[in-house]
């Protein structure tokens, strides 16, 4: 798995920071005092002239920097004025201009070319307020519409514009409430909304032959999430610091129908162009000294792909697409919590693409669906995010699983079904019995409906050999017996306490 990158995790926090106003207190100074402490303890330097007249605060050219880990270089930012003013009520405005320029300077080291990009953020009918107390603190934001647009590109001696570097993201009917409460630690909660989105990407390196243009929208986008954010990071780009120091966020992200259409003109290795439609879904993550989880789903997804060399489009669809993914990331003697599972359900494909190999129609084209669902429990030998992982990595085991469980496997295509679900644990003091892995103790239950009627559909179609089709039906009867209805046949494979494998109670090693 990646770590983190250091420029995308610094270039996020500050914009984060302006977008739901992470901290603030009671007055103008107070609010951008803790705003310049909070961004001072996740290692930037902060430049910018501070002019006090009444009840406004104006802080302008507001300049951060950063000297980026592992020999990576130096970045900078400009984000140019806010403005704090005191309310009557008690409450603090941060007023923001319409159009707010950020400049980012990337200057890295061992000679490659310094990176320069200028982008604008752009908003309308917007308000943003701090109430509450300095101890718990609620800001709530809101704006007829925000836009993140890249006005130019410089690498090295090279400036790109629009025209060769175009990003144009648009959001409508925005807001976001987040309540933080300081003591210790920061503590968040965050909900907010947007009703739409949409965006325009196109891509035309003048050294390339493709040029890339995507565009798209998604409607209905909300955010629920918290955590919790050390004062003081001494390494952003550290992550096995951080959650030591009690870094611990989580949030959720649900959105609308969506599409999106690409188009990729290329002169010398031919056109491509693609378009996808999503009814929506959600995506997830939780990070913190207890793991790493995400996971995702999507709704009714279409998608219609035309391929240079292909006199045909490539239609497909699936009415539920999901994953999940959780792990440990911290080093532990105690065994913790795992799990991976996906699910392609209801898969179809169109008509031409099933006539390239089955022209006769002969095997079923009904909606296909696979799903694999897994958990269990591992002991982790190395903080998985630490700097230094990589090395040990490359000489140390790192990490034992103790126990899985299927809980559940499924393949429905083609006319056959394998469904099967079981549990293991494994000792990882024996790498004998069965070489190079820990001995594995338990069994999985299998069954297959279908299956040697799939094998006489292939024959007759030419895909599959008779005499392979006859070893492959000489394998499921030495390792499954027949189920009480036509053509289906179970399976229990069991692995023993004393290493043998059974199949259906016979021995097999």
């Amino acid at each position: 798995m990646s770590r983190l990158s250091p420029t995308a995790f610094g270039l996020a926090l500050p914009l984060a920071v302006m977008s739901q106003a992470a901290l603030a207190d009671l007055t103008p100074s107070e609010v951008w005092g803790d705003w310049r402490q909070y961004m001072e303890g996740m290692g930037y330097g902060i430049d910018a002239s501070e002019s006090q007249n009444g009840s406004v605060l104006t802080v302008a050219d507001i300049r951060l920097n950063m000297v980026m880990p592992e020999n990576a270089g130096a970045m900078s930012m400009t984000l140019g004025t806010l403005e704090f003013v005191q309310n009557g009520d008690g409450t603090v405005s941060v007023v923001m201009p319409g159009e707010l320029p950020m400049t980012v300077n990337i200057a890295p080291e061992g000679g490659a070319e310094p990176v320069t990009v200028s982008m604008r953020y752009s908003q309308t009918d917007h308000a943003m307020t701090a109430s509450g107390s300095p101890q718990e603190m609620v800001y709530d934001y809101s704006a007829g519409t925000v836009a993140f647009t890249l006005d130019r590109l410089q690498v090295g001696s090279e400036t790109y514009g629009q025209e060769n570097a175009k990003v144009n993201i648009i959001g409508t009917g925005f807001s976001s409430s987040t309540t933080m409460a300081i003591a210790e630690i920061r503590s968040y909660q965050q909900t907010g909304k947007i009703d739409s989105i949409q965006y325009d990407i196109a891509i035309n390196n003048p050294t390339e032959p493709a040029k890339v243009k995507m565009n798209g929208s998604v409607a209905n986008l909300t955010m629920d999430g918290g955590g919790i954010i050390p004062l003081v990071i001494s390494d952003a780009a550290d992550m096995a610091a951080m959650l030591k120091a009690g870094f611990d966020v989580s949030g959720l992200i649900a959105y609308g129908a969506g599409s999106t259409q690409m188009d990729v003109e290329d002169s010398e290795n031919g056109n491509f162009s693609m378009s996808t439609t999503s009814d929506g879904g959600d995506l997830g993550i939780k990070m913190g000294a207890d793991g790493l989880a995400y996971n995702g789903s999507q709704n009714n997804m279409a998608i219609t792909a035309n391929v240079a060399g292909l006199p045909f489009p490539i239609d497909m669809s699936m009415v539920k697409g999901a994953f999940n993914l959780s792990m440990p990331v911290s080093k532990s003697e105690d065994p913790q919590d795992f799990a991976f599972g996906i699910t392609l359900g209801e898969f179809k494909m169109s008509d031409v693409i099933w006539s390239i190999f089955d022209p006769a129609g002969q095997l079923p084209r009904d909606p296909a669906t696979m799903v694999v669902d897994l958990s269990g429990k591992a002991k982790l030998l190395v903080d998985f995010l630490d700097p230094d992982a990589a090395a040990q990595l490359a000489s140390e085991q790192p990490g034992e699983v103790q126990s899985l469980t299927v809980n559940k496997l499924q393949l429905d295509a083609a006319g056959a079904k394998l469904d099967g679900a079981g549990d293991f644990t494994f000792d990882n003091t024996d790498m004998t019995t069965f070489p190079g892995m820990p001995k594995p103790v338990g069994a999985v239950d299998l069954s297959l409906v279908g299956g040697n009627g799939l094998l006489d559909k292939l024959v007759a179609m030419g895909l599959l050999p008779e005499d392979q089709a006859m070893g492959a039906r000489m394998m499921m009867g030495l390792f499954a017996v027949p189920g009480s209805e036509p053509d289906t046949l179970n399976s229990k494979i069991e692995f023993t306490e004393e290493g043998q494998v059974l199949a259906n109670g016979q021995r097999i090693k």
